[in-house]
């Protein structure tokens, strides 16, 4: 085997371990994003009844709910009366509260 063929050898190699690692990673990204998804499911879409519900079981008004929340008063009420739905982190929030109570937001 010569020098050339050596090196090219070596080289291949390389490159073939540094793919194969690369793989790996990709794999592992997929096996946590899958993981995520059952560990941590997205939080359930709420409608303008259950946007009522947790105001009247926390037994707040509309604008200390916002506060709650970080929205707009503006907001709760388009929400309550079926304009606008909350999404995302409002979703997330409004989950919190329906199982925790207004404590968890208290740290």
């Amino acid at each position: 085997m010569s020098v050339n063929e050596n090196r090219s050898s070596k080289i291949f190699n390389m490159v073939e371990e540094e793919l194969q690692a690369i793989n790996d990673v990709k794999d592992a990204a997929m096996s946590l994003r899958e993981f995520n998804k059952i560990k941590f499911p997205a939080p359930k879409q709420y409608t303008r009844q259950d946007v009522v519900r947790i105001r009247a079981k926390l037994h707040v008004s509309q604008a200390v709910f916002a506060y709650l929340l970080n929205a707009s008063q503006s907001t709760v009420k388009k929400w309550e009366i079926g304009v606008k739905r909350p999404g995302g982190s409002n979703c997330k929030l409004l989950q919190l509260l329906e199982n925790k109570g207004v404590e968890v937001l208290l740290v």
